[in-house]
């Protein structure tokens, strides 16, 4: 069976011959563990696709590389990217000099960059020199706003005042309408299916209560999905990690095809999620990166698979794959028992 019919079959709650696999992401430090030394990127990850018999995979969009626009308050270089946010690079992460929306009476100003200054050529190789699934990833409604205004402002405006409230809101829905255009780009680069990525959720529950994201992001969140539907006839996931158990009936509702991540450490459990929703949503993910991919053995690794194969795989519906992204915390041989443990 072709990767993409296997995935096509999945998605459409039909039985493959066997179920799915893939990543959103493999990081390049996975790579280098895989292929010490290697010069290209794309064709390293082509030979490792190859390797695991992976039928689906993902690529963001290339942007400008952020410019050097002075020095910054702790003395590593100011930069600025295209969304016109400064930080400084540390060993720690980016550290922001200030946020480009740092009070909401700048919400009504902002504005996200034109998608022409993206470049899709790296989703296009995917699509040309593999027969994968191929997924454009996006942004979405929530997590687009932690950049533009910081984790903390968000946090706080969604409680302070009306004022504040609607500011969110508002950057919610531009980040919607920004990330429908991204998404025709790369169904126009050859997409499969897009992705959404937008982490909402802690191993404990949603950063937001569930009533404070229905009333300022799910009608943008609904929005952006329908708009992607109508104006690319693709399949919509989300990637969204942590424990979003309490907002699952709103997925549904949002209007997506399938939810990426399903991470078991934050208590998300997949056989129940799927009794109850897998009429709804693909489900894709659920392999734990917290204890049993970094520690296995790779053994147990091939018998849990199989075990969540066994209860997943019929009547589709289901991809595997970790609970996030393939990166070093995994032991090459434990990703290898993952993955060989469908062809067993």
């Amino acid at each position: 069976m072709l990767h993409r019919e296997r995935v096509e079959l999945a998605i459409a709650r039909k039985t493959p011959d066997r179920a799915p696999k893939g990543e959103i992401m493999i990081d390049p430090d996975f790579l280098e563990v895989f292929k010490p030394g290697f010069k290209d990127e794309y064709a390293a990850t082509v030979e490792l696709l190859d390797l695991f018999d992976l039928d689906i995979y993902c690529k963001d969009l290339l942007r400008p590389a952020p410019k050097q626009v002075g020095v910054g308050p702790n003395g590593l270089p100011l930069m600025e990217d295209c969304w016109g946010i400064r930080f400084e690079y540390s060993q720690d992460g980016l550290l922001y000099e200030d946020f480009v929306v740092n009070e909401p009476k700048k919400a009504d100003v902002f504005q996200f960059p034109c998608v022409s200054i993206y470049d899709a050529s790296n989703l296009t190789y995917f699509k040309k020199n593999t027969d994968r699934f191929i997924g454009g990833i996006v942004g979405g409604p929530f997590d687009n706003l932690i950049p533009i205004a910081g984790f903390d402002n968000v946090m706080f405006w969604s409680v302070e005042s009306d004022e504040s409230m609607k500011a969110l809101n508002t950057l919610a829905w531009k980040a919607a309408r920004f990330n429908v255009d991204l998404a025709v780009l790369c169904k126009e680069a050859g997409a499969d299916f897009i992705l959404i990525a937008d982490d909402m959720a802690y191993n404990s529950g949603t950063f937001l209560d569930p009533i404070t994201l229905r009333k300022l992001f799910f009608e943008p969140f609904k929005w952006l999905v329908s708009e992607i539907h109508s104006r690319t006839s693709l399949p919509v996931f989300l990637h969204c990690d942590g424990d979003i158990n309490s907002i699952l009936d709103d997925l549904v509702w949002i209007g997506l095809d399938g939810l990426q991540a399903l991470q078991p450490s934050a208590g998300m459990d997949i056989r129940q999620i799927k009794n109850k929703y897998g009429k709804n949503l693909c489900l894709w993910g659920n392999i734990d990166l917290n204890y049993l991919l970094p520690f296995g053995p790779a053994e147990k690794i091939t018998a849990h698979v199989k075990e969540l194969a066994k209860d997943l795989t019929p009547g589709g519906g289901w991809i595997l794959s970790t609970c996030n992204t393939l990166s070093r915390a995994v032991p090459f041989e434990h990703a290898k028992a993952m993955y060989d443990a469908l062809n067993l």
